[in-house]
């Protein structure tokens, strides 16, 4: 059917060929003979819609769009054209021998991009539905032509993708990268189609579906401009400004210049931006290679050797508390499970600013654990603003993302599985979330601080003030060991007092929902009303992911992630058994509330005049001892990339350890703790092996 000219086109062939085309395109409409297809003509190029008389006579009028090749706007189902492609038995993969530019995932990135369509589009969708097909035509030109004459090496589209992985990855500023798109521009001989600026390279990512959304917030983080709030200038619960001060009130704004004499539009500038970059494209996407396509059946396919090791979650009881409460969802194992972090960081050099801003990220757990934890598989789904933290208002900023997975869990979007070759409704749950232990209070509800602090005891949760520290002091932690431990019955080691309690059984979904029925959730936002600190107990609203059906069913639904608190305690650690100023817990306070609190009489400060006398603890060192422990470190060698180089973190001149990043805590506390301090002679020489 792809030949032109009105001579070819009056031969058999291209009739025949239109023929078919048109069975195939109204064979669902054969009752209804008014129905309008879209015309893939030469004129009208898939954005036009005509009956199908009206697209025969254009047909052969006009001709064929020729790269219109598969008919995905007529019901083809392929996403990608396989009638020229073969599959490499080694590899498993596949590969075009007519034209080796076109790699399987560009080929697929641009389908993707071109493919996904929302349905109920506005009049400016409507526009922006009608340029898909000229898009999609634009990209794929350029993902099949050669970057120069005789390059068999890079595509065009192929080599700019590149420049801007190479860019984001490089940390390159806009004006070198323009300043080297603009030469190469010039080496190219002025090629029009070749960005000339970094501006200009840009675009391809937003062509490509690689683009994010921008949502305008309230600056006190009380709403987002959406929904029923879209056209609002104003917020309706602290009526501050949507806008910035200076900038144009309407959309049409004008102002008159008396010195050009001319006037000139004052753009609108909002206060608050969230970024959302959307999920579904991101999960189809995972699915456009069929190598990572199958790596997304590894939970299901793998051959689990040892039930005991938790090595992926997959093995764990959360997994399987989803899978046998909704068989439905864990049949395909194509469905995706997620997990999501935040936290908040200055994005600005000087750590004396106040400034926070909060990435959402979202994790595909499908993927076997050498590969769902690397930065390529990681999502970007939400960058909250600052400089404020959002604290608990973060819901307000999460709702898109709540929208996106609600649909996921009870819509489903249609995907291409190119392992299997097939469509398939694509469904996606949310397993957890992680956080440290602030965030966790702000995902949760549930306050993390005060004397309910701790989420799984609630209620329940065993705490003391101290007097002199002026801190809470949670005690109950002996009634999580095992019924027989010794530990249990050991009163002069803690508080004086067996523990006989069992642990304490966390709150389920279900219950958390039953006690928030007919309590009305807070209102969000800086500048609200603050009748009561709590609605009750400790909680201080209703989360935000209890909008999803499945959330009160899960076993775990909130996390706590290792590293932060691994680090605390290693520092903690370090501080008191060095005795580091201003890092050592053992002050004169702790030591007066060991008296309040009538436990280790033998460390209780002893008072002498106006001053304390503090007896010597049996894990302080001494200036000897803490010098063959820095002396210790200063000598140990790991194997590359095992950790960084800990032997830096030593100072022997301040007899400090400092600088140690999270994992590196992580080897000290797990490898290095015992050997760091027993003898430091029989050690001195002591080397890690893997």
């Amino acid at each position: 059917m792809h030949i032109q000219g009105l001579s070819n086109r009056l031969q058999p062939t291209y009739r025949n060929g239109v023929k078919s085309f048109l069975e195939f395109a109204f064979k669902d409409t054969i009752l209804n003979t008014g129905a309008k297809k879209r015309c893939p003509c030469l004129k009208c190029r898939n954005y036009i819609d005509h009956d199908r008389e009206t697209m025969r006579a254009h047909l052969f009028r006009v001709g064929i769009e020729p790269d219109y090749n598969p008919w995905i706007f007529h019901g083809e189902e392929q996403s990608l054209d396989m009638g020229n492609m073969e599959m490499s038995e080694e590899e498993g993969d596949w590969f075009d021998d007519e034209d080796p530019l076109v790699s399987e995932e560009m080929a697929a990135l641009v389908h993707d991009a071109t493919n996904v369509v929302p349905e109920n589009l506005n009049e400016e969708e409507e526009e922006d539905r009608a340029e898909i097909p000229d898009k999609f035509h634009r990209l794929m030109k350029d993902a099949e032509e050669e970057l120069f004459s005789g390059c068999k090496t890079f595509s065009r589209l192929e080599f700019i993708v590149t420049l801007l992985h190479i860019k984001v990855s490089g940390h390159w500023p806009e004006k070198s990268f323009s300043l080297l798109l603009n030469a190469l521009q010039k080496a190219f001989n002025y090629d029009p189609k070749f960005p000339k600026s970094s501006r200009e390279a840009q675009k391809y990512t937003k062509d490509l579906g690689l683009n994010y959304v921008k949502i305008h917030a309230c600056v006190n983080h009380c709403i987002l401009y959406r929904k029923e709030y879209e056209n609002a200038d104003s917020c309706p619960t602290c009526e501050e400004s949507r806008w910035k001060e200076g900038s144009g009130e309407f959309d049409d704004s004008v102002t008159f210049s008396e010195s050009q004499g001319t006037s000139q539009r004052i753009p609108r500038i909002p206060r608050l931006v969230l970024r959302h970059f959307p999920l579904v494209p991101r999960l189809q996407r995972l699915f456009m290679s069929s190598k990572i396509a199958k790596h997304m059946r590894w939970h299901k396919d793998r051959k689990r050797v040892d039930k005991d090791v938790l090595r992926h979650p997959s093995d764990s009881k959360a997994w399987e508390k989803l899978d046998d409460s909704f068989p439905d969802f864990a049949a395909d194992p194509r469905n995706v499970r997620l997990g999501l972090s935040t936290d908040g960081f200055n994005p600005g050099a000087h750590l004396g600013t106040k400034y926070s801003i909060w990435p959402v990220f979202l994790v595909p757990y499908n993927l076997p654990p050498w590969m769902c934890m690397t930065s390529p598989y990681i999502m970007l789904s939400l960058l909250i603003p600052g400089p404020k933290s959002p604290g608990n208002d973060i819901d307000v900023f999460l709702e898109p993302l709540i929208d996106e997975l609600q649909e996921l869990w009870e819509v489903g979007v249609k995907t291409y599985d190119s392992h299997s070759r097939q469509n398939f409704n694509m469904k996606a749950a949310l397993l957890w979330t992680m956080s440290d232990f602030p965030a966790y209070g702000n995902l949760s509800g549930w306050s993390t601080c005060g004397k309910l602090a701790c989420p799984t005891c609630h209620k329940h949760t065993w705490h003391k003030r101290l007097k002199h520290g002026s801190k809470e002091c949670f005690k109950g932690t002996r009634m999580f060991l095992e019924p027989d431990h010794r530990w249990r019955n050991d009163k002069k080691s803690f508080d004086g007092e067996k523990e006989r309690r069992p642990p304490p059984i966390p709150l389920s979904g279900d219950e958390i929902l039953e006690a928030f029925d007919g309590v009305p959730n807070v209102i969000f936002g800086k500048k609200r009303k603050r009748t009561d600190r709590y609605l009750f107990d400790q909680w201080k609203k209703l989360s935000i992911f209890f909008r999803l059906p499945y959330w009160s069913k899960l076993l775990i639904r909130h996390n706590l992630d290792v590293m932060h608190i691994e680090k605390n305690i290693c520092d903690s650690i370090l501080g008191t058994i060095l005795d580091i100023p201003n890092k050592t817990k053992d002050t004169l306070k702790a030591r007066k509330d060991l008296k309040e609190m009538n436990v280790h009489h033998n460390l209780i400060p002893i008072k002498i005049g106006d001053k304390y006398a503090i007896p010597r603890a049996p894990y302080q060192l001494t200036s000897i001892e803490r010098r063959k422990v820095l002396e210790f470190l200063s000598k140990v060698k790991v194997p590359d990339g095992y950790s960084s180089n800990i032997a830096r973190c030593a100072s022997m001149e301040d007899g400090k350890i400092s600088n140690m990043k999270s994992h590196d805590c992580h080897v000290f506390l797990q490898d290095l703790l015992k050997p760091a301090f027993q003898d430091g002679k029989e050690y001195c020489n002591y080397s890690l092996q893997a």
